[in-house]
């Protein structure tokens, strides 16, 4: 299988590229980066994972007065909105794409598909989700009949939390499959996942959770899976 990460700078996304061949050392992980071909690069890929990093601009969701509070990243900007339409354009075809997309990842895929988001959560008065020397933790309640509640035993369990923006308004193709018990949304997924792609977006970071922990390598296992088999459907 052939695995492509979107990044700026692929020595800050090495973790993801480990992670993923720590659960299947025989897949090729490839970084998409800025002025590479998008289409040539995707056309053979299996999977495609989106993960964090900076700020997604307000200006791409109408709230040039949020720039202050973000740390913008113009260039992997552009080049995910360019990977989420080549993605989505598939997504029409039987040469569908499974996505998985973590902490920015989420963003930015909410944000392409016609979402807002929560510029800063601290300032707007949720705490306890953002970096501070380290990846915070908390509770999170994933949602029932979604495909996520079949990896824990109850209804909520601890991730680690490493992001200081969040959802507003959801786009209006997806769902929300989880929440932090504060009410800020964890994860999302298509709203009517019937005849799409697998896509998975969490604001956690499974790359960097326990071996043995529920939504972690499972979150990765379940990607994977999916990739594994479009490979074989292509």
């Amino acid at each position: 299988m052939r695995i492509v990460i979107t990044s700026t700078d692929p020595q800050s996304h090495q973790n993801y590229l480990h992670w993923l061949r720590r659960l299947d050392e025989a897949i090729a992980v490839e970084f998409l980066l800025p002025g590479m071909d998008v289409d040539r690069t995707l056309a053979t890929a299996d999977g495609l994972l989106l993960p964090g990093g900076g700020d997604p601009d307000p200006l791409l969701y109408g709230k040039p007065e949020l720039r202050p509070l973000c740390s913008v990243d113009a260039a992997r900007d552009a080049l995910e909105i360019a990977v989420i339409r080549h993605a989505m354009d598939r997504a029409a075809t039987h040469a569908a794409l499974p996505l998985l997309g973590i902490c920015r990842g989420l963003q930015i895929m909410n944000v392409a598909l016609g979402g807002t988001l929560i510029a800063d959560l601290p300032t707007s008065g949720y705490d306890g989700h953002h970096f501070v020397d380290g990846d915070r933790t908390h509770d999170v309640r994933v949602l029932p009949d979604t495909p996520l509640e079949g990896l824990i035993t109850e209804s909520t369990h601890w991730t680690n939390s490493a992001h200081h923006q969040g959802i507003d308004i959801v786009a209006p193709r997806l769902a929300v499959w989880a929440r932090a018990l504060d009410g800020v949304i964890e994860a999302l997924g298509w709203a009517r996942p019937a005849g799409r792609p697998f896509l998975l977006l969490v604001h956690w970071h499974p790359e960097r959770l326990p071996a043995s922990h529920p939504l972690g390598d499972p979150v990765g296992r379940m990607f994977l899976s999916a990739c594994a088999h479009n490979k074989k459907t292509a």
